[in-house]
């Protein structure tokens, strides 16, 4: 059995609870967050308030990347190696010195956001998003200072605490929100979008009170913060400086901050760049924001399949990382063909179903399908996301941590120059930031491939990963776009409609994967459950 620095038997089951706790925290948060933003879109704000609500958060965005990516990841690395060595002293000093911090760059960061919401607004060519920026300040300051808590008991392998902050921020942001927008929408549409925004402000506030309550009732029963723990000369016997301490956190921090404000600050620029490229064609500032409201509808949908392709980012890296400690290369470059494969088969429904079905989704969800053009192109974009995020697990769990930000800093300069060029076209305008989305992942997408091949030798099969995969999306999208004409015209019903090209798409998929071989044995294994699920294809007579 495995065994950690102390000696002691490693409980993998408390990372897969902890895994399960997030998961379901994830899940939870997904429904709210819908609950939230399509009544706040469709009912109240309309477009042009969430081009308004989309401005602002950009540049939230950007700074909460900027001011806390990386400090929490540092925290709860630095607290976990410390907690594993028995140290806990030390890891009660990494808190107490990253909560200080944290109250600092917070303070700053929301001081920075609220006196500068005017020129940030004027930046975007969104002056009416002023109000909006300044209400949203206060949040900075309340995120840090969470941040640095989840961080601690994440160290702890404690993901509870999170789990609970972040459902309560998110219940807090859907009641409060929808309130503030419902009472200043009166008032106009920037006054509804700052209330809409306070709701996410009271949100950060609620989930700060959350963690401070549990932290006052958990760590009074943690054994290892007790008195005699904390006394014991073992314990004690290498506790670092508070200088040392903030020294590691920042070394920590930096990387893993640079690499995730890569494509935040590619999408604030990118957001500016839109919205000065309509405003140089004539459009007045409510046209602009309308329209990129409807564009926000797009990169909402298209966030959405990403979500489940995580869980093999989140596999896919300590799956390669043990196969190389162990010294097989073989069997991580086949781990990193399976879960490629896997995600391309994954995606390309997912890709296929949004373009397909944008209209009548954009229509279900938000009772207006204006700009659904902009969903059929972002769609196509969904196959590229997803292979960049397993591509960069990938990379990292090969130890290649800064490959995967000079791909993305690559694709954040094509999607750049691509709606510098598209955008700016009165035949084109605001259709050519999703053309810009899918070359710029398409981009990242391609290098990430390239630099894998290059570090692990593995060799892409052309049917596996391209013709097969394709041949069934093509089938599929065909099906399913006939299927919802049909029943459309049989029935004048689009939801039911919508809803039988769904059920004739997923079956056909199906039967397209096992019917040209796209699935393989250790793709199945690498799933979940995988020796399950293969036992009952074969008896299924889906697989030999």
């Amino acid at each position: 059995m495995a065994r950690d620095l102390t000696g002691n038997a490693i409980k993998k089951q408390t990372f897969v609870q902890g895994a399960a706790i997030i998961a379901a925290a994830h899940i939870m948060i997904k429904f709210i967050g819908a609950a939230y933003k399509i009544p706040l879109d469709g009912l109240i704000l309309k477009t042009e308030g969430m081009g308004i609500y989309g401005a602002a958060y950009t540049i939230y965005n950007w700074m909460f990347m900027i001011s806390t990516a990386g400090l929490p990841v540092a925290v709860s690395k630095m607290v976990a190696e410390s907690a594993a060595l028995r140290n806990y002293a030390d890891a009660k000093k990494i808190f107490s010195i990253s909560r200080g911090l944290m109250f600092i760059i917070g303070l700053c960061g929301s001081a920075v956001l609220f006196f500068g919401a005017s020129m940030f607004a004027e930046a975007l060519a969104a002056p009416s998003a002023k109000y909006t920026i300044m209400t949203m300040a206060p949040s900075l300051f309340f995120v840090a200072m969470m941040s640095s808590y989840r961080g601690f008991f994440q160290g702890l392998s404690n993901m509870t605490p999170t789990a609970i902050s972040e459902v309560i921020e998110a219940l807090g942001k859907l009641v409060v929100g929808i309130t503030l927008a419902l009472a200043f929408i009166g008032y106009g549409v920037q006054w509804g979008a700052a209330g809409a925004i306070g709701g996410v402000t009271i949100g950060t506030v609620l989930g700060l009170i959350a963690l401070l309550v549990y932290s006052a009732f958990a760590r009074r029963k943690l054994p290892e913060f007790s008195r005699a723990a904390l006394s014991k000369g073992k314990s004690c016997a290498v506790v670092r400086t508070g200088r040392q301490i903030l020294k590691q956190l920042v070394y920590i921090a930096i990387p893993i901050t640079l690499g995730v404000s890569v494509f935040t600050l590619t999408s604030l620029i990118d957001t500016a760049m839109v919205m000065n490229l309509l405003k140089g064609l004539g459009h007045v500032e409510a046209e602009r924001l309308s329209m990129y409201g409807y564009l926000l509808r797009a990169i909402t949908m298209f966030n959405m399949p990403p979500t489940i392709i995580s869980a093999i980012a989140i596999s896919v890296v300590p799956a390669i990382a043990s196969a190389l400690a162990l010294g097989n290369k073989w069997l991580a470059s086949e781990t990193a063909k399976s879960a490629l494969r896997i995600t391309i088969l994954i995606s390309v429904p997912c890709a296929v179903g949004l373009c397909v079905l944008a209209s009548p989704i954009l229509r279900l969800l938000y009772h207006d399908s204006g700009y659904y053009q902009l969903l059929n192109i972002m769609g196509l974009a969904v196959a590229m996301v997803t292979i960049v995020q397993v591509g960069n697990a990938i990379l990292q769990a090969n130890g290649r941590v800064w490959t995967p930000v000079l791909n993305m800093l690559v694709g954040g300069f094509v999607k750049i120059f691509v709606n510098y060029t598209l955008v700016g076209n009165p035949a084109i305008n605001i259709y050519g930031a999703p053309v810009g989305t899918f070359l710029c992942y398409f981009t990242v997408a391609v290098l990430n491939l390239i630099a894998i091949k290059r570090i692990t030798g593995i060799k892409y099969e052309a049917a596996d990963f391209l013709i097969r995969p394709l041949a069934s999306g093509i089938v599929m999208g065909v099906a399913t776009d006939l299927t919802y004409k049909f029943v459309n015209n049989a029935l004048g019903n689009y939801i039911i409609a919508m809803g039988a090209a769904m059920v004739a798409a997923a079956g056909i998929y199906f039967a397209m994967l096992f019917l040209v071989r796209a699935v393989k044995k250790e793709d199945v294994l690498l799933l979940p459950k995988g020796k399950y699920i293969y036992a009952m294809l074969q008896r299924a007579r889906l697989m030999k």
